[in-house]
């Protein structure tokens, strides 16, 4: 049954994190305040119109941890900066200046710092995306205009197109790839590696439910309520999966890595790379009605991977396929150049990480521009650039 958008009350629009006390939630609101000075000095009005947090500080969900007995953050802080009336060199150059300033800021609040600017301008007209969706229903501003988001139009997540849990999925399991890269080093993790590697699966296990709601018409990003509707569906393997996501859910609130010391990082990344590969196979055979269980027939530009745009996106493609990849790919990989460069990217992630350590298939190395005969660790580190410049 879809979900009642209104089955869910709203965050507390009060409130940084979850359960933490005046004193984590003190700490964090002086670092909102911290890095909304550092932004107003940037750029003052009338063309700045709002600093937005989102994510999990923005919706009241965020997490942290007790360092020496003081409340720390623990979770990125991540924001849109609203503005009007400035062209696209004023904008470049805000965007550098922008950057500069996070990671000057990193230093001062502890966790990474990410500015994205958005134009006042575009809102009404805002992409249905999952991003957007969940920008909407949950989010603070920490600076400037309190309704600056209220131009956007309504984007109820029973009705969000299901490539945009395809595209979470790609992006969950991009850092299930960095980790596989990691363990073919053959080298011990360092504890600060252990740390990274495990929130990475744990990152790919929240997604997974995120795939199974969304499939079932009842996704919504409160993770107050994500268990219990989890618990509501059946599949097969969903014991061993709820035991898992529990664990992400809890370390992604009160996160203690220590736990995971001892445990084996390759056992690990198997078990979560199974349930990614079987996550999406299902969420695939969703979303186009046809069977999804030859990962090699998957690599391929004749199924579509939800990532399209209009009609006349094709040729949109086809021009951006000229400017990143040259000519030649155009009359090489004719299919491929009227596909969104994304959907190379997920088409080649579940061989990739299947087949780890094997050589590059031809269909493989077509989709990611390689030429034939490379290694999977070629294979990986070009599915990786790729991926962030298209993610």
């Amino acid at each position: 049954m879809p979900l009642a958008e209104t089955a869910i009350a709203p965050s507390d629009r009060h409130r940084f994190t979850l359960d933490g006390d005046a004193a984590v939630e003190h700490r964090i609101a002086r670092d909102q305040s911290l890095i909304a000075d550092a932004v107003r000095a940037l750029i003052a009005p009338p063309a700045f119109r709002g600093l937005v947090l989102m994510g999990g500080y923005g919706r009241g969900e965020g997490g942290y941890v007790l360092r020496d007995g003081q409340p720390q953050p623990y979770n990125d802080y991540d924001y849109f900066v609203v503005v009007r009336g400035l062209d696209r060199t004023r904008r470049a150059g805000l965007t550098r200046a922008l950057a500069e300033r996070a990671r000057a800021l990193e230093g001062e609040v502890g966790v990474e710092v990410d500015f994205a600017i958005l134009r006042e301008e575009t809102l009404p007209k805002a992409e249905y995306s999952l991003m957007n969706a969940e920008m909407i229903w949950g989010h603070r501003v920490v600076a400037g205009d309190p309704a600056v988001l209220a131009a956007m139009p309504p984007m109820p997540f029973s009705r969000l197109p299901l490539g945009e849990f395809t595209r979470l999925l790609l992006n969950r399991g991009a850092l299930l790839l960095m980790n596989q890269r990691r363990l073919a080093d053959g080298a011990p993790l360092t504890a600060a590696e252990q740390e990274i590697f495990f929130k990475y699966l744990f990152k790919a296990i929240l997604a997974c439910g995120d795939a199974r709601l969304a499939a079932n018409q009842s996704y919504h990003p409160s993770y107050v309520n994500k268990g219990e509707l989890l618990h509501a569906l059946d599949w097969r393997g969903k014991e061993a999966f709820m035991a898992l996501y529990a664990q992400a859910r809890e370390n992604k609130f009160h996160p203690d890595y220590d736990r995971y010391a001892a445990e084996s990082a390759q056992v690990w990344q198997q078990q979560v790379v199974g349930i990614w590969l079987d996550t999406l196979s299902w969420l695939e055979r969703t979303r186009t009605g046809s069977a999804v269980d030859d990962w090699t027939a998957y690599c391929s530009p004749a199924m579509a991977k939800g990532q399209g745009q209009a009609s006349w996106g094709g040729w949109r493609n086809a021009a951006i396929t000229l400017r990143d990849f040259g000519p030649a790919q155009l009359l090489q990989q004719p299919r491929w150049s009227l596909r969104y460069p994304r959907e190379r990217l997920i088409a080649t992630l579940p061989l990739l990480l299947s087949r780890p350590g094997s050589p590059a298939a031809p269909i493989l190395a077509d989709a990611l521009v390689l030429p034939a005969g490379r290694s999977w660790s070629d294979a990986t580190d070009a599915f990786l650039r790729l991926w962030r410049r298209y993610a």
